[in-house]
């Protein structure tokens, strides 16, 4: 039922392209927009038979033309009379369209073969139509310069044709890779997340194993002691149950790394990509949030990095440390990527309260956090400037400085290795 309706709606559309026309030849032989516009959607509309569009486009397109034609002239007989040709036009394109594809393409319209069998329905079918009005007419209206006339008609039409149809699937496939990149930043940006959460669950699961460790030493030592067996038993029950602990980490690590996150993470990013997406992020935080800062970036080295999750999560860090700093008070953050000799030099800057020495001092501790609510006792993990130091020093062998003055600014500036990248580049194409 909803084909029936679509192609009913479909035809009638056409039947009113087809009111723009002028004749040609003879009079009551028509050039109009009609052709175009039904081939258009005999090829959008996969799911629809053409057969069917093309017959019911030849009902009502005459019937429509018909009414106006009584209106002006009044006479129903040679008005009807006068319209047949155009029903054969239209039953005789959706026969031949159909018969070509089955039996001579042998397979479905793609915009390669699509144009040569639209051209070649649009030529027999003219042909068709001034076949009978020559009938009707009672004069052979076919010479040379009559078929020259309708191979170029059929000719422009065509190319019209195709002109709209890559058009419309450039226009098309602009529009899916919008949403695609759209997608992939989103993903990108979950996925950072979680690499960042999975640092923490790695060191959690080390330190888990020093406690399993230092349980199962206390047992041993206690079996050589005088030690009443409870204790001894609740020593070995500790050792087994961080070791049970540890097993669940280790496989949550284990599920996220070797499928959402080498997935995400294989592409590769360059720097001012990385860039563009953690701004647009914040930006949508910052909005949630009500924060009133305004952020510019600033990217005057271009350089490429394979593994982006740790860069996107030191940048992040960053700069909602910064938008947090800030509030709804009204400030600037810029996010600067530069290089020196043998560094790439990223920094945040922002304008917001600024630390004190002791701050400044026990920035870097983890646990520790400035975000404190003193209506509900709320205070944040204290994780990420941690996180970004562990990342900075302990995986890009880089630098992590601070520098701020109270009330004024603060600005955190991070210095990486050139090295590191290109032997994350040359890892990668070695495993390619």
């Amino acid at each position: 039922m909803m084909k029936l309706k679509k192609t009913v709606y479909i035809a009638t559309f056409v039947s009113l392209a087809a009111q723009i026309h002028f004749n040609f030849i003879t009079d009551g032989f028509i050039i109009a927009m009609s052709i175009l516009v039904m081939g258009i959607f005999i090829y959008c509309y996969k799911d629809l038979s053409p057969l069917y569009i093309a017959v019911c486009s030849g009902i009502f397109s005459p019937l429509l033309r018909m009414l106006f034609m009584m209106i002006e002239e009044g006479s129903p007989g040679l008005t009807a009379l006068r319209t047949l040709p155009d029903m054969a036009f239209f039953f005789s394109y959706g026969i031949l369209y159909t018969l070509i594809y089955k039996y001579i393409v042998k397979e479905p319209s793609t915009i390669r073969n699509f144009p040569y069998v639209a051209f070649s329905c649009d030529f027999i079918s003219n042909a068709v139509e001034l076949s009978m009005r020559s009938l009707i007419h009672g004069e052979f209206l076919f010479t040379v310069g009559t078929i020259i006339s309708l191979f170029i008609i059929a000719l422009v039409r065509t190319l019209l044709l195709r002109i709209i149809l890559l058009a419309m699937e450039a226009y098309s496939n602009l529009l899916v890779k919008g949403e695609q990149d759209r997608e992939f930043q989103r993903l990108a940006v979950q996925a950072s997340v979680f690499e960042s959460e999975l640092h923490v669950m790695e060191k959690n699961a080390a330190e888990i194993e020093d406690i399993m460790r230092q349980a199962y030493s206390l047992y041993k030592a206690m079996e050589q002691l005088d030690i009443p067996k409870e204790l001894r038993s609740q020593s070995l029950d500790i050792s087994k149950n961080a070791h049970e602990v540890k097993g669940g980490y280790q496989g949550i690590i284990s599920v996220l790394k070797d499928t959402f996150l080498d997935d995400i993470g294989k592409r590769g990013l360059s720097i001012s990509e990385i860039a563009a997406i953690e701004k647009s992020s914040l930006e949508s935080i910052m909005k949630q949030r009500g924060y009133n800062a305004r952020l510019s970036v600033n990217i005057q080295s271009e350089f490429f990095v394979p593994q982006y999750f740790k860069i996107m999560s030191i940048m992040r860090n960053l700069l909602l440390n910064a938008a947090e700093a800030i509030g709804t008070g009204g400030g600037h953050i810029v996010l600067s990527v530069q290089e020196d000799e043998k560094h790439y030099v990223l920094s945040v800057w922002d304008s917001g309260p600024g630390l004190d020495t002791e701050q400044l001092e026990t920035i870097f501790f983890d646990g520790y956090s400035t975000k404190f609510n003193a209506q509900t006792g709320n205070i944040q993990r204290g994780l990420g400037l941690t996180l970004v130091k562990d990342y900075v020093e302990d995986i890009f062998h880089g630098t992590l400085q601070v520098e701020s003055e109270k009330g004024k600014f603060t600005q955190f500036t991070v210095k990486i290795p050139k090295t590191v990248f290109e032997e994350e580049a040359d890892e990668i194409l070695y495993r390619g």
